[in-house]
């Protein structure tokens, strides 16, 4: 089960931003050091994997899986985690760590019994699911579908557009600017600039809510493969007042659907410090992603995780995947 490099990831179904050629491309342009791996023969991979890379002082490089391995529609829980497994034994051929967080695959953490030490407790995500306008309007909770009527009703105006190429555009000071304000820790502007410049203009997308001439609101979402992640949200009172929020994620859903999108990763879910954030997704209709919890694997960490009883409880799984040599049998 041999995981081989890749010069890129190819640009198909939906995925995770993190596993996705835009993220690695623009991790690379702000200093990152990137590596992709697929498993499986060339153009029938059954698994790719896309790898951070950081050297940590007197510990040596450290690679980092955020949301991956991806899998193919057919490959199985088991499957996943003796691929995933193995994915981490290749990582540690060149690195001295590995951390790893998995999406869930047929609502499991693969590697919950795999012997790697949990660092982090699993993540909560909230992902909206797209399809047809009736079928997302029945997903929203009443209260949510409400506000979507008086928002329709009122005097907002709705564009959307790619987002400008531009280092100073406004909504990204004001994100800046919200976020010192509120206290919370976010992606850089750097970043939204370098995925716009380097990934092009079809891999954002900016709506924005207009009273009269006066902009109340914006979004803006990344586009990657067959998914969408929201990114960046901003709005006055008026907006508020007005719930351009409920609108523009509504009209968003929309053009994305229209356009094949499966999904739009709304982000972390936190019923404690954000409550009000998290009622807003989830009266969206966007249902609750819980991710694997962070793993890792270093010298001694083995050890540690049998000491606190995570030493592969599950038992050994027998995988179906082709193993070392198999390949060219088939």
């Amino acid at each position: 089960m041999d995981w081989q490099k890749l010069d890129r990831l190819a640009a198909t179904g939906p995925v995770p931003m993190q596993q996705h050629d835009h993220y690695g491309a623009t991790c690379r342009a702000m200093g990152s050091r990137v590596d992709r791996y697929a498993l499986g023969t060339p153009g029938a991979h059954r698994a790719t994997a896309q790898v951070l890379l950081r050297r940590v002082p007197l510990v040596g490089d450290v690679a980092l899986v955020s949301r991956g391995p991806t899998w193919a529609p057919d490959v199985g829980p088991a499957d996943a985690r003796a691929g995933t497994e193995a994915l981490v034994a290749r990582l540690r051929r060149d690195c001295r760590a590995v951390l790893l967080s998995c999406d869930p695959l047929a609502g499991q953490d693969v590697m919950q019994h795999s012997g790697l030490l949990p660092m982090m407790t699993p993540a909560n995500q909230a992902r909206l699911a797209l399809g047809s306008e009736a079928q997302m309007l029945a997903a929203m909770h009443g209260k949510w579908r409400n506000r979507l009527r008086r928002a329709q009703e009122g005097p907002l105006i709705i564009r959307n557009t790619p987002l400008p190429e531009e280092a100073d555009h406004w909504l990204l000071l004001r994100e800046a600017a919200q976020a010192r304000r509120r206290g919370y820790r976010s992606l850089p502007a750097a970043f939204t600039h370098a995925w716009r410049v380097l990934n092009g203009a079809r891999a954002t997308r900016l709506f924005v809510a207009r009273y009269r001439k006066a902009t109340v609101a914006a979004m803006l979402f990344l586009l990657h493969g067959q998914g969408a992640s929201y990114h960046i949200g901003w709005s006055d009172e008026l907006g508020r007042r007005c719930h351009a929020h409920n609108l523009l994620l509504w009209q968003a859903a929309r053009w994305l659907s229209a356009r094949g999108y499966a999904w739009i990763d709304l982000g972390a879910l936190d019923t404690d410090r954000a409550p009000g954030l998290a009622r807003f997704k989830l009266g969206a209709g966007a249902q609750l992603l819980t991710l694997g919890a962070t793993r890792l694997s270093a010298p001694g960490t083995g050890a540690v995780a049998r000491l606190f009883g995570h030493g592969g409880a599950g038992g050994p799984v027998t995988s179906g995947l082709p193993r070392a040599g198999e390949e060219a049998m088939q």
